[in-house]
């Protein structure tokens, strides 16, 4: 599924179940009154997610590769003046993943392994339309860096043992990516959200907890 066409699910569902929150307090109008935000000028959260990844091994073949989940933690706390019909959320974000790839020939190996860390800044914004009591959808982007550290193995003492190497496998890259999220409470404090887009994962989820 297209990265674009899981932005339109996860906007089209969440503003459908913000909706029905307002017509189940009997309320016509789109707009919240107060006290009745996810997210407003009192609010500080962290994040704690974990991101789809993929697993591909064949036994058969002559090559094996593995990419982790990226698991990732953020916070995020209003501006300190309202923007517009809404708030803008501002914090940081840190995100992990590993990935792995071995391949055989003529009985030697060449192994080769990445750990992928992402320390980025992160603003998010969080309408009034879209923001109930206990659920909201919002959208925001992250700008940062990502360090990529690569390891290459192999048990070929030949001349050619190298010649499978990246010579550009590790490095600092910059980064910036939008998102889309979407978060629910179902206790107080403590919420489930998912996003689209965001940080080293296509698709992240995980608990939100409001401080």
């Amino acid at each position: 599924m297209k990265t674009k066409n899981l932005f339109v699910i996860i906007i089209f569902s969440f503003t459908a179940l913000v909706k029905q929150t307002y017509a189940s307090s009997g309320s016509i109008s789109m707009r919240p009154v107060a006290g009745e935000k996810c997210f407003d000028e009192n609010t500080r959260l962290i994040n704690v997610g974990i991101g789809l990844g993929r697993h591909y091994y064949v036994p058969l073949s002559t090559y094996s590769s593995f990419t982790s989940p990226s698991f990732c933690i953020s916070y995020e706390q209003p501006w300190p003046k309202r923007i517009g019909p809404g708030y803008l959320g501002v914090g940081g974000y840190a995100g992990y993943q590993n990935a792995h790839y071995k391949s055989l020939s003529s009985g030697y190996y060449y192994e080769h392994n990445w750990n992928y860390i992402m320390l980025t800044g992160r603003a998010a914004y969080h309408w009034d339309v879209l923001n109930s009591e206990k659920a909201e959808v919002y959208a925001g982007s992250l700008v940062g860096i990502r360090a990529q550290l690569y390891n290459y193995q192999t048990n070929d003492l030949t001349p050619n043992g190298n010649i499978y190497k990246y010579s550009r496998g590790g490095g600092a890259f910059p980064v910036f990516t939008m998102f889309a999220g979407a978060r629910w409470y179902f206790a107080k404090n403590i919420a489930v959200y998912g996003e689209a887009g965001s940080g080293i994962s296509y698709i992240t989820g995980g608990i939100t907890f409001r401080l």
